[in-house]
């Protein structure tokens, strides 16, 4: 599972009747994704800026832009403009023009700088997204030229694992046999995991807004490579391929089920993989917040977010302090033990694992911080879980 950092656009998905508005509306509200996840050398906040002028540029400013690219085509802000400007589908362009516009911009993209994609694929956005179907500005004649290019791509940088996933990103849904070899090739088993499990849910696509599915279609579910992911899946023993399928089956189908985009219960399913995953992981936080059931339609699972933890620790509404060992106190043991915890919606702790410090100290620190509890974290005004850090110093002096 991919852990959000935000889902502003959630609050407002069911604001505009109109999927073309419905894109245009989310796409700077999606933006602020982007913040904290860049490791291109162009810092997050400028790469934000450059998506957000490019939602709101006018026709005439994205026609001088194509002009300065075709001057100097290595301009990489007006690039990141215009992409996120085609991707919110200009209502003064016709289809087949914006269509067009985005494949010359995505396959600029790809030949130029596929391990960064200008820095877009480390942000969440899915402005560099092109899809077989589901949607208007689904392109399979594009989508055929973007999978030849990606595929060269993987075959001129064959130890480059960042060019490999973001290929099959890209190609993963309308075409998952080529998928399903670039990964056997690098004995990706987590990607293996994804694309089984996508293919079981017959994803069609992710949103050029972010991360999520946008689609699930019956005759994706029919085709004989859902039914061999299907088969893999039950017969499946490698932990990482498990648990990934297991966060993707019950993540991705809790969304589309919600959103009535899927008819079909994937719990069964889900649950049988999960608690394959839970006895092979039992310390993988991911798994603790699957939705097992299937939600409310219109009424999304919790998010899960991931908060620094001087951040979470202003909203502790009871903290217990750690006693002292009397081992590590005669021995005059003291440092800092490291924890990562899961708050549940009610602001309690769900989960806690021990991940650095003195051994000795390790146990009291579990004891006492398992009572801590926090301020309910809301995300679009509902609880949401929360991933964090927690620090618990032991110094001889202080106590």
């Amino acid at each position: 599972m991919r852990i959000i950092q935000l889902r502003l656009f959630e609050s407002i998905s069911g604001t505009y009747t109109n999927e073309t508005m419905k894109r245009r509306q989310s796409l700077n509200i999606a933006m602020l994704l982007a913040l904290s996840l860049s490791a291109h050398p162009r810092d997050a906040r400028t790469t934000f800026e450059l998506l957000n002028k490019g939602k709101a540029l006018s026709a005439k400013d994205a026609a001088r832009l194509e002009e300065r690219l075709r001057e100097k085509p290595d301009d990489e802000e007006s690039r990141i403009q215009l992409l996120s400007y085609w991707a919110g589908t200009p209502s003064d362009a016709d289809l087949q023009t914006i269509k067009g516009a985005r494949l010359r911009h995505i396959l600029w993209l790809i030949e130029n700088d596929p391990k960064d994609g200008l820095g877009l694929f480390q942000v969440a956005t899915g402005v560099y997204r092109l899809h077989c179907q589901g949607d208007d500005l689904a392109d399979e004649k594009g989508l055929n030229a973007v999978s030849v290019a990606w595929l060269e791509q993987v075959k001129t940088h064959p130890g480059d694992a960042g060019i490999r996933r973001s290929a099959v990103d890209a190609i993963q849904y309308c075409s998952p046999e080529q998928a399903e070899q670039i990964l056997n090739e690098a004995k990706d088993a987590s990607g293996l995991g994804r694309l089984y499990a996508s293919a079981v849910l017959g994803i069609t696509g992710e949103s050029y807004l972010n991360s999520e599915p946008v689609g699930s279609d019956p005759v994706f579910r029919a085709r004989p490579f859902a039914e061999k992911a299907t088969r893999a899946l039950e017969e499946a023993t490698d932990k990482e391929l498990i648990v990934s399928a297991a966060r993707t089956l019950l993540r991705q189908g809790a969304i589309l089920w919600a959103d009535g985009k899927l008819d079909w219960d994937y719990t069964t399913s889900g649950n049988t993989l999960l608690a394959k995953a839970k006895s092979l992981a039992p310390d993988d936080i991911t798994l603790v917040t699957l939705p097992t059931t299937l939600p409310v339609r219109g009424e999304r699972p919790p998010a899960t977010i991931r908060v620094g933890g001087n951040v979470q620790s202003a909203k502790i509404i009871r903290k217990v302090t750690p006693l002292y060992p009397a081992i590590a106190r005669d021995r005059g043991i003291q440092g800092t033990v490291q924890l990562t915890a899961l708050i549940g919606l009610d602001g309690k702790v769900l989960y806690l694992r021990a991940d650095a410090g003195p051994s000795e100290l390790i146990p009291a620190s579990l004891e006492a911080v398992r009572q801590w509890e926090y301020k309910t974290t809301t995300l679009n005004g509902k609880p949401c879980y929360v991933e964090t850090r927690i620090d618990v110093n032991f110094t001889l002096s202080a106590f």
